[in-house]
C-alpha cells in the first residue's frame, strides 16, 4: 500500500512520574488502533514505547518528579517513529543488548534489565543521541503489506 499522505506527528509532554506513564500506553494502542495495527503489534509497540519511557524516568531522572519527557509518535503509511527525549542524565553508551541468562530457564530470568532488549528485539531501528542537553531515543518499525 504506498503512502502518499505526509507523515503525522503527535507530541506529548509527561511529567516524570511512574504513574503516567500508562497514558502513554494508552496513547499508542489508540494510534495502532486507529492505523487496523493487529493486536499484537499494537501489544509490542506499546511495549516498547512504555519501556522506553520507564527507562527515561528512572535512569534519567532518578525517578524524581517535576521533569518532561517528551514524546513524538510520527506515523504514516510506511510505519512509525517514535522519539522519546528526556533532559536528565545520558545514557554511557548505547548498543543492542543481549540476553545475560539461560533463557529456558525460568528461575534466573531478571526482574529488570530487559527494556533495551525487548526494545531492540521488536524494533527495525533503534537510535539514541544525546545534543547538549537534550537526550533522544528514535526507534522505528516499519509496515511490511503483503500484495
Amino acid at each position: 500500500m504506498p503512502d502518499i499522505q505526509p507523515p503525522k506527528k503527535i507530541t506529548f509532554l509527561l511529567d516524570s512520574r511512574l504513574e503516567n506513564v500508562s497514558l502513554v500506553g494508552v496513547a499508542v494502542r489508540g494510534i495502532c488502533s486507529y492505523l487496523s495495527l493487529s493486536e499484537v503489534d499494537t501489544y509490542y509497540l506499546e511495549l516498547c514505547v512504555v519501556e522506553a519511557v520507564n527507562n527515561a524516568i528512572k535512569h534519567a531522572y532518578n525517578s524524581e518528579a517535576g521533569h518532561s519527557v517528551e514524546i513524538n509518535i510520527i506515523y504514516s503509511g510506511k510505519g512509525m517513529t517514535f522519539e522519546i527525549s528526556d533532559r536528565g542524565r545520558k545514557m554511557d553508551t548505547y548498543g543492542p543488548r543481549r540476553l545475560d541468562f539461560d533463557a529456558q530457564d525460568l528461575f534466573v530470568v531478571p526482574e529488570h534489565g530487559m527494556g533495551l532488549y525487548i526494545i531492540d528485539s521488536v524494533m527495525d531501528e533503534v537510535t539514541y543521541r544525546s545534543d547538549g542537553a537534550k537526550n533522544t531515543l528514535t526507534m522505528r518499525k516499519y509496515f511490511h503489506y503483503k500484495n
